[in-house]
């Protein structure tokens, strides 16, 4: 009798088993769970009422749609500028330190420049002498000119002279006073005195040509000593380096007393940039790209300023992408508002929301109030002294602010689950 009595214990407790194992297979065991514990502590399922909803009309608004990016302040292309030496020597004085604000043209460092300073000096003495002898080409040169002239003034005079000698003999010839020897002489004297003529006045050409041409030569002489003049002097202006835009001194790798060397690369003195020149660069997901266009709006946040949004407008989409961790990103190019702007650093964290659609007007609910079971979306209405479960079909969501398709008309009230308050335990007086 013992061992059929053992055998049906052992039988009971293998079919328990079996139909516990059913239940967790079928996924029914948390539910018989609760119902025993129902049935053991008493504890019973909450039927919702009203009292357990607060109930709010649905609005029209503006949804916006927006895409978040995470990205960096970044400077634009020029706006860091590194000033290096363009000839070589000892730094005599450096003129700023690390975060001076400086214009464009104010003095940054020098370099020792006696030497140029000797060389000005010398080309300067050489202009003086070039240009002093260009004068006396200019001032007596005509001298020379004029004297031919007057020669030539004289020469022209004698030949009046002999052509009325020439007319005169030949009459008293003809009247048998003079011979023919003195007028054959007086039209010999009158030939002579035209080629003399003649020769006076190629002299005049060829002195006017010569002057003409040393004039030129030391003018091309002049110029030369001033060009090396110039030269000099743009040389003595590379000692004194002075800032080529507005900015913020960032950087400075070179101290007085240190020997720089300029050779092919210009060593660098001092790294300005211009903190007014700020872009953001934000990295959008493959996901989101497709909704990105250029002059969209933006707005950003940095962790130094977390309650300032700083305003941007999309300027350029990289078509390269950023791939890091296999997540694949591109780069967007955000120009950003001159408001506020000076608070903005290089390579801070920008936390940013580009507004990608915008749809005016619709029905918007609490995302509060959107119950969802599957795939289907619904919201709780007040019935009369009941509760409505009424499907709804929803479109963008902006913040708490959730559209509605259709399903819900202006004047409708859904309900927000209250949230019960917890009790607070009451301490025993001992």
């Amino acid at each position: 009798m013992r061992s059929i009595a053992k055998l049906f214990k052992f039988a009971v407790v293998i079919i328990f088993l079996g139909f516990i194992g059913f239940l967790v297979r079928e996924g029914k065991l948390s539910s018989v769970s609760n119902n025993i514990q129902g049935l053991f502590i008493g504890k019973k399922d909450h039927t919702l009422t009203l009292k357990d909803y607060k109930f709010k009309p649905v609005t029209r608004k503006d949804i916006y749609q927006k895409v978040l990016a995470t990205g960096t302040v970044t400077l634009k292309t020029g706006a860091e500028v590194k000033i290096g030496a363009r000839i070589s020597g000892q730094l005599e004085k450096l003129m700023v330190k690390i975060g001076d604000v400086v214009k464009a043209g104010d003095a940054i460092a020098t370099i020792e420049h006696e030497d140029l300073l000797a060389r000005v000096a010398q080309f300067k003495a050489d202009l003086k002498a070039e240009e002093a002898r260009l004068d006396k080409i200019i001032n007596e040169g005509p001298l020379e000119l004029n004297k031919l002239k007057a020669a030539l003034e004289e020469l022209n005079v004698q030949v009046n002279l002999a052509r009325k000698m020439l007319s005169r003999n030949q009459t008293l010839k003809e009247k048998g006073i003079v011979s023919e020897f003195v007028v054959d002489e007086a039209n010999e004297r009158l030939l002579v005195l035209n080629a003399q003529i003649h020769l006076a006045e190629e002299e005049i050409k060829l002195e006017e040509a010569r002057l003409q041409h040393d004039i030129r030569l030391q003018e091309a002489k002049v110029e030369k000593a001033l060009a090396n003049l110039f030269e000099e002097e743009t040389r003595l202006s590379y000692a004194t380096i002075t800032a080529p835009i507005d900015g913020v001194v960032a950087f400075i790798s070179t101290q007085e007393g240190e020997t720089v060397v300029a050779s092919l690369s210009a060593p660098t003195f001092v790294t300005l940039i211009d903190l007014k020149k700020l872009e953001a660069t934000a990295f959008v997901d493959e996901t989101d790209i497709g909704k990105i266009k250029e002059k969209q709006e933006a707005k950003f946040t940095v962790d130094a300023f977390p309650k300032i949004f700083f305003d941007a407008v999309i300027r350029e989409i990289r078509p390269k992408a950023v791939i890091k961790d296999n997540v694949v990103n591109y780069e967007v190019m955000l120009e950003i508002s001159k408001k506020n702007i000076s608070l903005l650093r290089p390579e801070m964290t920008a936390n940013i929301v580009v507004t990608t659609g915008v749809r005016e007007g619709v029905l918007t609910i609490p995302r509060g109030a959107v119950k969802r079971s599957g795939k289907k979306s619904f919201t709780v209405m007040k019935r009369d002294i009941d509760l409505l479960e009424k499907p709804i079909k929803l479109g963008w969501r902006d913040g708490d602010a959730q559209e509605v398709v259709s399903g819900l008309n202006d004047g409708d009230q859904v309900g927000i689950l209250v949230k019960p308050k917890k009790k607070k335990r009451s301490r025993r007086r001992r």
